[in-house]
């Protein structure tokens, strides 16, 4: 049988859980990484049979004593645990047709040209850029003389040719590129037949092995503060801290950017202030 989602996603955490961190012996040669499918089914209390029939999508819908003992097993997060618990009920669920996608509010964009002394822009849940101020326009190298795949977080953090390639962006562990891979996991966890998700990611895939190295990963995490890395002509420092907002409406964000104090930097974002905020057009 194909393999599903719930499937890739138990064999990924499983492949990532060393037996040491389960206080299992290390004891004989494994052929794979990772704890055995056995190991994983006697922490949760469920036969090896069926764990193995889950991981190959052979197995129903399991039930949620099932996949809280799964959680426990494979020691994942919580918002893991809330991916798995949703991976498993889009089983057997067709997935809706996406709603239009409503305009950015007023209040949003005046937030953003509040924040007119440091990059800020709202990105929607694929990460397009939906609206940006003049100091990120400058830090993302003018987004709206861009063409429409390329005004997008996810493409600017993995293919951009001004992006930092020590791979500080990209690495598997607390990255924006990482951080960002798994939040468009957890995100559409309920929409596997997502056409313009599909199509993001197999565009992402072919442009950037970072990306298809993260996608592969199967984390599963909300956006988050952390740093990015920065090689920009027009920009001095080589990082810059950022902190994420959730918006009212799903899937929305806010990252904010700040330089540090009394750098070019700073100042050449401080001379684009006060322009009007820019919204994207598909």
């Amino acid at each position: 049988m194909p393999e599903t989602p719930l499937g890739a996603f138990l064999r990924a955490r499983r492949a990532r859980l060393a037996p040491a961190d389960a206080g299992l012996p290390a004891a004989g040669r494994r052929r794979t990484p990772g704890l055995r499918r056995e190991e994983v089914a006697a922490r949760a209390g469920i036969s090896a049979d069926y764990y193995a029939r889950l991981e190959q999508g052979r197995q129903r819908v399991p039930t949620g004593p099932v996949l809280d003992g799964l959680a426990a097993a494979l020691q994942l997060s919580a918002a893991e645990r809330a991916y798995l618990h949703r991976l498993a009920a889009r089983c057997d669920r067709a997935a809706a047709p996406p709603a239009e996608p409503p305009a950015v509010p007023a209040a949003t964009l005046a937030l953003l040209e509040t924040l007119d002394a440091a990059p800020a822009f709202v990105t929607g849940p694929t990460f397009d850029l939906l609206a940006w101020n003049r100091p990120a326009a400058l830090l993302l190298a003018g987004p709206e003389r861009r063409p429409a795949h390329e005004r997008n977080l996810l493409w600017q953090v993995f293919c951009c040719p001004y992006r930092d390639r020590s791979s500080g962006n990209t690495a598997a562990d607390r990255s924006i590129g990482a951080d960002l891979v798994a939040s468009l996991r957890a995100h559409h966890a309920d929409r596997p037949r997502d056409r313009g998700l599909l199509a993001l990611v197999q565009q992402l895939s072919t442009a950037s092995a970072d990306f298809a190295a993260r996608w592969d990963d199967h984390r599963a995490a909300p956006p988050r503060p952390g740093r990015l890395h920065v090689r920009h002509p027009a920009l001095d420092t080589r990082v810059l801290d950022y902190t994420v907002l959730p918006l009212p409406e799903e899937g929305r964000h806010v990252f904010a950017f700040l330089a540090p104090p009394d750098s070019p930097t700073r100042r050449a974002f401080a001379a684009a202030r006060g322009r009007t905020v820019t919204a994207s057009v598909p």
